[in-house]
């Protein structure tokens, strides 16, 4: 191809070409977004075409930045002359993306077939934009914004020149002025970070999200839930992890089990209908699919409590599966629903002992329970909001139910290694580190292994150690569990695993905290169960212990 030329979707032979030029090049925001090419497409042809984004939805620099990764550090001479040729002609059947709104897997996996056929031969972009031009609004496009719930919060959204919530908050004049999600608040995070605030404008980011998303959740920083709620009559309070928590009722609903998927990128579905069959949406599950149902089901007669989906992980028990536990435990004259998950990515064993154990210590051993395993009808349901109102925000009332155990034992002021070493090689760890800690041994730290211990015995560590480390992971949300604990924390990062809901631990229980990073030698995949291999276990170990004396 000539790069000198027009573009192949920008050419002007036919209408139905034209049509197409129409969908892939919006004048209206290259006008808005460059103020000195009031010619619009004919200057971006002439000049745009490096690096100026033609679309709302692409950016130039995005786009070569993860074709680089793809490929390789040296770029197709194509691309770097139109990296959005490039995109609508090769990238984007590879996979690729140019905007971080716009995640191609994350869509597909939300399409019904017909769409996912469409996007495999014309690619995931060009059926997104065709979608938009026929009148579908509220699509899913990407894990950091609702398209449903911004479109209830803002009902500007649908309205007037706007293609859908995504077009709006992406090309509004007032970009500050909205949240994408219920999980993150624009105005909080300016607020909390004035060095973001002043980069903000014309030349700069476009909000403080756009800042997040591309720096701000590597660098740590946190950000509060959305003070939105599309559903209240007065006006939006405060930001607060103390706002009050909702109960909803539900008549005649009918539960499906989980069932897992055809597809390994999936993990299951399920299904929560309304008498007429349709899925209500307040039960949605960001593990599991929707599915239908048309049959008779068991009767339910009474009022029961929605407990949500159980699945056999300590940590996801602890944050997911009883996030309804503040409601929970003030009921016990009412029976529990629970759904049950056993597709995880990495096998676990089917109800391990630890599950009874917790039941137990939260009194949970009191209530009647129903699990779901035959599509059964339920006469009425409550449904409690989730105590944990955003990935790094844990409500107090959430935080009080979960502080069970009062620890029998007195301090003891030991510095305890929570250790990984016992675990399978499938969850994932650091290859060396026996050796880490063989010298924290030396250097006076307890090593205790955490799956050999009961539930009680692993809240009470974070009440009588004085401080506790290891290698990030499951063991830690133990300390939720206490009703006084007083361990400093020192955690080990583990690449492809966030940092936000340990923050929300430390927070919830008053706990210091400090994270040690280690040197890795490279060549593994980054992600939560993967393997990696120590540099320098022995400086690793000392700077556990130097930590130690920061937070301990």
């Amino acid at each position: 191809m000539n790069v000198c030329a027009h573009p192949a979707w920008f050419g002007f032979d036919g209408a139905d070409e034209r049509d197409e030029s129409e969908l892939y090049f919006d004048p209206d925001w290259y006008r808005a977004r460059y103020p000195d090419a009031a010619a619009g497409r004919s200057h971006y042809l002439e000049y745009g075409r490096p690096d100026r984004s033609p679309h709302w939805l692409f950016i130039p620099q995005d786009y070569l930045g993860r074709l680089a990764a793809a490929t390789s550090a040296t770029l197709p001479p194509e691309a770097q002359a139109d990296p959005y040729d490039h995109f609508l002609r090769i990238g984007q059947h590879r996979g690729l993306s140019g905007h971080p709104l716009f995640d191609p897997t994350f869509f597909l996996a939300r399409a019904p077939y017909d769409v996912a056929r469409y996007s495999a031969r014309d690619g995931p972009f060009t059926t997104f934009l065709r979608l938009l031009r026929a009148g579908a609004r509220a699509l899913d496009t990407s894990p950091h914004f609702d398209a449903a719930w911004y479109r209830d919060c803002y009902p500007a959204a649908a309205a007037g020149p706007w293609q859908g919530p995504l077009h709006h908050y992406l090309t509004n004049p007032t970009p500050t002025e909205f949240d994408p999600s219920p999980r993150f608040s624009e105005v909080a995070y300016l607020a909390a970070c004035p060095d973001v605030a002043a980069t903000v404008g014309p030349g700069g980011f476009r909000n403080g999200f756009d800042h997040f998303l591309r720096h701000g959740a590597a660098e740590g920083r946190y950000h509060t839930p959305s003070g939105q709620d599309p559903f209240a009559t007065d006006p939006v309070p405060p930001v607060s992890a103390a706002l009050p928590l909702r109960v909803r009722g539900f008549d005649s609903l009918v539960f499906l089990p989980c069932a897992r998927a055809a597809s390994p990128k999936d993990y299951g579905t399920f299904g929560v209908l309304d008498r007429s069959g349709v899925v209500v949406p307040e039960f949605a599950h960001p593990w599991l699919r929707p599915r239908p149902f048309a049959g008779a089901v068991a009767r339910v007669p009474g009022t029961c409590i929605y407990g949500g989906v159980l699945m056999d992980h300590f940590g996801h028990v602890l944050r997911d599966a009883l996030a309804r536990l503040w409601f929970i435990r003030e009921r016990p004259d009412l029976p529990v629903l629970w759904h049950h998950m056993d597709g995880l990515p990495v096998p676990h064993d089917a109800w391990p002992g630890w599950l009874d154990q917790l039941w137990q210590l939260l009194g949970l051993d009191r209530h009647r329970h129903l699990h779901i395993t035959a599509p059964i009808g339920v006469e009425r349901v409550l449904l409690p909001d989730p105590g944990v109102t955003a990935y790094d925000v844990l409500h107090p009332a959430q935080a009080r139910a979960l502080a069970a155990r009062h620890c029998p034992t007195p301090p003891d002021d030991a510095r305890v290694w929570l250790s990984r070493a016992g675990l399978p090689e499938r969850f994932g760890g650091f290859a060396g580190e026996a050796e880490v800690e063989a010298r924290l041994a030396t250097q006076s730290w307890r090593i205790a292994r955490p799956e050999t211990l009961s539930v009680a015995a692993q809240a009470d560590l974070f009440a009588t150690a004085r401080v506790v480390a290891g290698t990030i992971g499951s063991a830690f949300h133990a300390a939720l569990l206490g009703a006084a604990p007083r361990a400093g924390l020192v955690l080990v990062h583990r690449p492809g695993i966030e940092h936000m809901f340990y923050d929300a631990v430390a927070r919830a229980r008053g706990l210091r905290q400090t994270y040690v990073v280690p040197a890795l030698v490279p060549g593994s995949t980054f992600h939560p169960w993967a393997r990696f291999t120590l540099a320098d276990p022995a400086a690793l170990a000392d700077a556990v212990t130097a930590a130690a004396g920061r937070v301990g």
